[in-house]
């Protein structure tokens, strides 16, 4: 087996580990689409079996998923995910770097993932020139990967994602544009014909891994490595010793986000298995029956900057002292001190004393020394950060400036090399920030509400500066205000009306931030927002809605804006509450996953519907709805979904789904009253939806449900699920597998439309 990891000696001030040549530890990078893709137990056993430097290179932050644990959407649901990869990444003792593309949700093609990867301008050192075909987007994302392999110089890369774009094995459109670049990246790496600019920067150089792997789930008869992750890891410091698995399980389970913490111990393996897809020229075969990824290969001479390896392992070994900042967020150009703080694992024998201080440099991101530190000034030391510091908040914002998302600044001894990263964050010198979601405007008086942060100390007073553009066609500023704060204010609401002859349509509102004096020079903070007038949107008159809240906020709030009277239901209410008050009761998404109450009192709700009432129920995933699901990944066992089940007639959801939001969509009852109460649906509803249509559609349910849509994805068959009507006893049911937290989130009229329809059956019914 493989034991590489040798003693490295330390040069300053270029912190590039020159090591042993011939005799470096390996390296190995796995490849992964969205954030909880990684092979932990691979990574996990060449890490800390084998002791590779493992890198875990993922395409994507997870922006276009569901959040399990809050309302956080997009860029800041990205911020959460990017949070619990790297705490994945401690356990598993592996740098993370992201490609930054930005995850668009469910796609069913490499093709359209290649062209919305490469459209998107949050790359940091892509061009600005638009992509017009397929070809140039896949080259494109392609570059960035061979950028990073040249760069961090793997022996072996290996992968979950296939390159299949066809067939019954056919994979999320993301994952096979990670397979298909992954495949091109390992030879173009070395080719100096392919983007030879980038071969300009200090540090990339041509590359030729040695393998490339593809992992097989099914455990084959014949793969071509079968690696043991079970074996035991050997003892970290000052831990227990763990089998490699386990620490892959334990990885999984920070990623709540998506509530892998139910389901970690699932990602338990024994054995890897994998299938060898390219081999560099001159790379000796595997010998049947191989347990190493490895193996046979020379490592071949290199240099390479392993500063973020060793910092992060920093994390887990015995360390003397520790640097501490006075503040864990500075700006550019601000003062703070810095002070020594013994660590309390210091090896036996061995008192903490002035004389064991060591000398240390504190590090920017450049690489440039910022202050030193020594046995002279142990009580603490003052030092001006750079005035040209990157801000790295709000994280949400600033997480596609770079491939790694570490603190930016690190302490490293002159003789014993990197020792930690200092926990400081930059900031600039205010923070303006309003709600994520899109603004609801309305014809005379509006209110918005602006949180205020300043970090700066030297600040004295801030200018809020307010402006309303109307965008399309020609762009037009309808509303201009400002206002003052001092640096201790925290929030400011602006009041302003908005003239009764402003057309319904879309608007964009931001907000600018202006701090005076600052410790370096700054450009005003801005934020802005989609905005929209909606046309006159209203839930039939006296509506009473019931709300079973889950872990969203977007589908009760719009109901109040609809004019709805809504009430949220809490377990009390469930169990003992007089639901005859209510005419519509609403079951926001997921709500059967994280509401055991619901669950406890489904039948209660069902006795409701059957006297009258009317309940809608958003969409759900297939383990926490359908009953007796077993033999997958996520089985009900979690959720113990009645034989039953939670409809008042059979309903088994499947994984269809349609994920082009402008699929067409055909009303199968044209004549329904949901087409035409409170608002006419014209065609036109259905455009300008964003992200999808709908996930985990109905795949079998009881002829009683009517069918009231139809759509599809390009060259699949007609999905007629997607929304469903019962008339139950005196009541009635409706399930919908469409994303309308999305739409109403995004203030798209026509779904606004819908859904008031939707939500105002009882009372339109009755006319």
């Amino acid at each position: 087996m493989l034991h590489r990891l040798l003693p490295v000696v330390f040069l300053f001030p270029l912190f590039v580990f020159a090591q042993d040549l011939g005799q470096r530890p390996l390296v190995v990078m796995n490849l992964a689409a969205h954030p909880d893709d990684e092979d932990g137990n691979t990574l996990s056993y060449y890490r800390h079996h084998e002791g590779a430097v493992s890198y875990s290179v993922i395409y994507t932050r997870g922006e276009g998923g569901q959040n399990e644990i809050g309302p956080e959407l997009y860029e800041r649901l990205g911020a959460i995910r990017t949070a619990e990869t790297e705490a994945a990444a401690r356990v598993l003792g592996t740098q993370v770097h992201f490609l930054n593309f930005y995850d668009f949700g469910y796609s069913k093609s490499a093709d359209e993932t290649f062209l919305e990867w490469s459209r998107d301008r949050r790359g940091f050192w892509d061009t600005d020139e638009p992509v017009t075909s397929v070809e140039e987007g896949r080259e494109r994302v392609i570059a960035r990967l061979v950028y990073l392999i040249r760069k961090l110089k793997p022996d072996i890369l290996f992968t979950n994602h296939d390159t299949l774009t066809v067939g019954s094995d056919t994979q999320h459109g993301h994952h096979q544009a990670v397979g298909i670049s992954a495949y091109e990246a390992f030879a173009l790496a070395a080719d100096p014909a392919f983007h030879p600019e980038q071969l300009e920067e200090e540090g990339v150089d041509l590359w030729q891994p040695k393998r490339l792997f593809l992992r097989q789930w099914r455990n084959p008869d014949n793969p071509d490595v079968a690696v043991p992750v079970g074996d035991p890891c050997p003892a970290r410091p000052l831990q227990i010793a763990y089998d490699c698995t386990d620490l892959a399980v334990l990885a999984a389970g920070k990623h709540f986000s998506q509530g892998f913490d139910r389901f970690a111990p699932r990602f338990r393996a024994d054995t890897t298995y994998f299938q060898l897809l390219r081999s560099a020229d001159g790379t000796p075969p595997l010998s049947e029956g191989s347990l190493d990824l490895a193996a046979g290969i020379q490592l071949e001479e290199h240099q390479q900057d392993l500063t973020d390896n060793f910092l992060l392992d920093s994390m887990t070994r015995p360390a003397r002292w520790r640097v501490e900042s006075s503040s864990e967020v500075a700006v550019p150009g601000q003062e703070i001190r810095l002070h020594w703080t013994p660590v309390s694992r210091m090896p036996a024998g061995v008192t903490p004393s002035r004389n064991t201080f060591p000398i240390v440099e504190v590090v920017g991101p450049d690489g440039q020394s910022i202050t030193r530190l020594n046995r002279e000034n142990d009580g603490g030391h003052t030092v001006r950060l750079p005035g040209d510091l990157t801000p790295t908040l709000p994280k949400h914002r600033r997480q596609y400036d770079r491939f790694v998302n570490h603190p930016p600044l690190y302490y490293s001894g002159l003789t014993e090399g990197p020792l930690g990263y200092l926990d400081l964050e930059i900031a600039p010198p205010v923070i303006v920030d309003l709600d994520p979601a899109p603004v609801l405007l309305r014809h005379g008086q509006n209110e918005l509400a602006v949180s205020v942060v300043t970090y700066d100390p030297a600040v004295t007073e801030i200018e809020l500066q307010l402006a309303i553009v109307r965008v399309g066609g020609m762009t037009e500023q309808v509303y201009t205000d400002s206002q003052m704060l001092g640096p201790d204010e925290t929030e400011a609401v602006f009041t302003f009306d908005l003239p009764l002859d402003l057309d319904p349509g879309r608007y964009r509102v931001a907000i600018g931030a202006e701090a005076h004096p600052t410790s370096a020079p700054a450009e005003p903070f801005v934020v802005t927002r989609q905005a929209a007038i909606l046309p006159d949107v209203q839930v039939a008159d006296g509506l009473r809605v019931g709300f079973v809240r889950s872990y969203d906020r977007v589908t009760e709030n719009a109901l109040r804006s609809m004019g709805a009277n809504v009430t949220a239901l809490d377990s009390t209410d469930l169990a003992l509450g007089d639901l005859s008050r209510f005419d519509t009761i609403v079951l926001d998404i997921r709500a059967y996953l994280v509401r055991p109450d619901l669950r406890e009192h489904n039948q209660r709700l069902l006795d409701w519907v059957r006297e009258g009432g009317h309940l809608v129920a958003g969409y759900h995933k297939t383990f926490e709805w359908n009953p007796g699901q077993t033999g997958g990944f996520f089985d009900t066992d979690l959720v113990d979904v009645p034989e039953s089940g939670w409809a008042p007639y059979p309903l088994r959801l499947g994984r269809d789904r349609v994920t082009r939001e402008d699929a067409p969509v055909e009303h199968l009852l044209p004549d329904h009253v949901l087409f035409h109460a409170p608002h006419e649906i014209e065609p036109q509803d259905w455009d300008n939806w964003v992200q999808e249509r709908g996930l985990y559609f109905p795949a079998e349910y009881d002829s009683r449900y009517a069918e009231l849509l139809t759509m599809n994805d390009p060259g699949e068959d007609p999905l007629r699920g997607s929304l469903l009507l019962a008339e139950v006893g005196a009541g009635s049911y409706l399930y919908s597998s469409l994303g309308w937290y999305r739409q109403l989130e995004a203030l798209n009229p026509g779904a606004w439309r819908m859904f008031a329809n939707i939500v105002s059956f009882p009372l339109t019914n009755n006319r």
